[in-house]
């Protein structure tokens, strides 16, 4: 059993621009309102999917971009329980969930490191399977990290990306969510949540204004293609998803 952590401090959540998210305010709610949002939870399945299509090594070393409270490796490690995971993302709150949650769900080998991942670096032909969800669009410049995804895949790894690349509209995911939660008769917890977890919403507004601005990529279906071919891989499939706000592909580098 393998658990440790690379922090460098780094993120300064007072310093930030008008049209910058807050993830360390983000974090603290984060969880709770994913529980009531299907569409993400359809995402989690899908690359469920995959790892059970992909004839990955039982020993499989993967790496998450972008990993948030660790939800995606907790998923995997059920899947794949002898793989050794990174988890790669700059926020101190959000790596804090991520710990206690491997903890509790019995992940048995992953390394944290608490940084960009602009700035981190691995060597190349290290990881059979990198996985980037709903985080690339805020990864900047967008092309000098999936080079260095596409250095750090053996040569029939895997790179599983899905990215939300449409313009925010707060409001109907708020209508989205409160219909979902009344399907479950859980209406009323949702709107505890949203009480709750206002502050969710209010950093999707900024994510909105920071589209806006340019600090968070937009991006057609094509545009995404188009961007990953021009930085080294082959595209196997690229389809739309999360209720029509991301697009997930699956990529290998080229040969």
């Amino acid at each position: 059993m393998e658990h440790s952590a690379e922090d460098t401090n780094i993120y300064v959540p007072e310093n930030l621009a008008d049209d910058e998210m807050n993830w360390d305010a983000y974090a603290e709610h984060y969880d709770v309102m994913c529980a009531f949002n299907p569409a993400y939870q359809q995402n989690i399945e899908q690359l469920e999917r995959y790892i059970r299509k992909w004839n990955l090594p039982e020993d499989a070393k993967i790496c998450d971009l972008g990993a948030g409270t660790g939800n995606y490796i907790v998923a995997m490690s059920r899947l794949i329980p002898n793989a050794s995971f990174v988890h790669v993302d700059f926020d101190a709150k959000m790596n804090v969930a991520a710990q206690k949650k491997y903890a509790d769900h019995g992940v048995q080998d992953f390394t944290i490191m608490a940084n960009y991942a602009q700035h981190v670096d691995f060597p190349e032909s290290q990881f059979d399977l990198v996985v980037c969800v709903n985080a690339l669009y805020a990864i900047c410049p967008q092309k000098q990290v999936l080079n260095k995804v596409r250095t750090w895949l053996k040569p029939e790894g895997r790179f599983f990306v899905i990215d939300f690349g449409r313009r925010q509209r707060t409001l109907d995911w708020a209508i989205y969510l409160f219909r979902e939660s009344m399907k479950n008769h859980r209406a009323g917890d949702y709107v505890k949540a949203l009480i709750e977890s206002r502050e969710v919403f209010k950093q999707n507004r900024k994510s909105l204004k920071g589209q806006q601005t340019g600090r968070y990529w937009l991006h057609s279906t094509s545009e995404f293609g188009n961007t990953l071919v021009d930085s080294g891989f082959e595209v196997d499939e690229l389809a739309v998803c999360y209720r029509g706000y991301a697009d997930l592909a699956v990529c290998r580098p080229t040969k």
